[in-house]
């Protein structure tokens, strides 16, 4: 009868052995015994247990079984073993969850722990590598002021913003609410109204858009004190392009009606077209006056009108179909509703509505 010289081996190393006597940060190979693959291994010291009375660092051993002969060769499964003297602890992952595990402790790396445990910082499992649930997360750490605090900083650091651009940013976002307000509260306006200390809702609307130029559009770099053309024509909002040249931005109350029930333009609308005409005409009469330029701050040369005019948010498709057909009969007037602008400015800052968010304003 064969003896089994192995099991009789009173030197037999066991696992636990092998793993201490192996020396730290060093890569171990071992083939499978059927020569399919290869164990490869790596120990390291772990945290010794503190209250020892003789300090023995633990090893951890990590162990990657890793197929030769399937897609050129892939890590099948992987082992981590922490051993203190004879005692030995397993953890078993399958690849896809090993992968997975390194991604967040990259994350939980990279993180204040101390704002997480604060809850400056929500944190999901599901934020890795996905687009959407990284997008909720950011979402929830906006909308905690230590976690604002957090994003600045870290974009300041990196160069993406200059100081000063996240309250901008929130300013803009303030004043698109208070514009949509304006709109659609009137309680808000009469408020609004009462604080400017003027009479006149055109007025509010004057101001409100003087204060908040960048609503009007983004071909327009300053608005001009000087409004008067000559003693009968006195313009809403004169504006400089960034070529030096004067435009207009006239406005009607968002309550003036913009069809009649044709579908074809209101007399009051038809007015205000040929008001803004007189005034591309007279404007055009003072080309070479340099003192009325000087007064204005800016050249004249083709002067082009935007009219914001009535509402459009309950228009059916028939009365786009006819706005479409208006703009384009003129050449350097351009006409929007109080809701073109306001869509307008949701865009700006990243707010426009879905079904809109194609919406682009007609150019004069």
């Amino acid at each position: 009868m064969a003896i089994d010289w192995k099991s009789l081996n009173p030197f037999k190393p066991t696992e636990a052995d092998i793993i201490n006597n192996k020396k730290a940060g060093m890569v171990y190979v071992a083939d499978f015994p059927n020569g399919a693959g290869k164990y490869i291994s790596i120990t390291e010291y772990g945290t010794p247990n503190i209250d020892a009375d003789i300090k023995i660092s633990p090893r951890i051993c990590l162990r990657l079984t890793y197929l030769q002969n399937e897609d050129g060769g892939r890590i099948s499964g992987v082992e981590v073993a922490k051993v203190n003297g004879d005692n030995i602890e397993k953890i078993n992952f399958s690849t896809l969850d090993f992968e997975r595990i390194l991604q967040l402790l990259h994350v939980f790396s990279e993180l204040d722990l101390k704002a997480v445990a604060n809850r400056s910082i929500l944190l999901e499992k599901s934020i890795i590598g996905d687009a959407q649930a990284t997008q909720s997360f950011l979402n929830l750490i906006a909308a905690d002021p230590l976690g604002q605090s957090k994003i600045t900083e870290i974009a300041k650091n990196l160069g993406l913003i200059d100081v000063g651009d996240i309250d901008y940013v929130i300013q803009r976002k303030n004043v698109v609410a208070q514009f949509d307000q304006l709109l659609n509260n009137d309680d808000n306006f009469e408020e609004y109204k009462g604080k400017l200390g003027v009479k006149k809702p055109e007025e509010v609307w004057q101001k409100f858009f003087e204060s908040n130029s960048w609503i009007l559009g983004s071909d327009f770099v300053e608005v001009l004190s000087e409004r008067v053309i000559d003693e009968e024509n006195k313009v809403d909002i004169p504006v400089k392009d960034y070529d030096g040249f004067i435009n207009i931005i006239e406005l009607k109350l968002p309550g003036a009606i913009f069809w009649n029930a044709d579908i074809m333009p209101t007399s009051d609308l038809t007015k205000a077209i040929m008001q803004c005409a007189r005034y591309i005409t007279e404007l055009e009469r003072r080309m070479n006056d340099d003192k009325k330029k000087d007064a204005f701050g800016a050249d004249i040369l083709k002067p082009k009108i935007t009219l914001i005019y009535g509402r459009s948010n309950s228009w059916r498709k028939e009365h786009k179909t006819q706005f479409k057909i208006l703009n384009s009969s003129f050449h350097d007037i351009a006409i929007l509703s109080y809701d073109h602008v306001l869509e307008r400015a949701k865009k700006i800052i990243g707010e426009s509505n879905k079904e809109q968010k194609h919406y682009e304003a007609p150019r004069p």
